[in-house]
């Protein structure tokens, strides 16, 4: 395994956050489950509703030189989500990733968007910025007017 796989894996919350400034964040919880060398299993869930996750996806690591690409995938038949792959790479001590292109196609309440993302991952911590962009108007649909989530990672107490 690589530090990335490392990095990536565990259950992140961003508790502080949301607890600091509760009218711009909600409190939202990321599991990334290693499930196989290169595969993950991951899900996001309100903090209230952690049972219920309102997002479930795969993803696989795809090491490509020195950077990460990772491929997402739905859970139902592990389709594909072509367009929607990250690329990471380590700058310092951090894992800095993007989309890779603007063919990532999201629907947000009828409009169809496209999705973009700024993600920082550290040991720690996990700072990520998605937006759906309407491609016509190139202006923000949906995510964050307050800049990244920042997400932190749980430890268990057993260990």
């Amino acid at each position: 395994m690589t530090l990335f796989h490392d990095y990536l894996e565990g259950i992140f919350d961003n508790e502080l956050q949301a607890l600091k400034h509760p009218t711009r964040y909600a409190r939202i919880v990321i599991t990334h489950e290693r499930i196989d060398d290169d595969w993950f299993y991951g899900k996001q869930a309100y903090h209230h509703s952690l049972s219920k996750p309102y997002r479930e996806f795969k993803m696989q690591v795809c090491p490509e030189g020195k950077k990460f690409r990772v491929k997402n995938f739905h859970l139902d038949g592990l389709t594909y989500k072509d367009g929607c792959d990250t690329i990471f790479e380590l700058i310092g001590d951090e894992f800095h990733g993007h989309n890779t292109d603007c063919n990532c196609w999201v629907n947000w309440r009828g409009v169809k968007t496209y999705l973009t993302n700024d993600i920082i991952l550290g040991y720690n911590r996990y700072r990520v910025m998605d937006s759906g962009i309407d491609p016509i108007t190139n202006s923000k649909v949906w995510g964050s007017n307050w800049g990244h989530l920042d997400f932190i990672r749980h430890f268990s107490s057993a260990g």
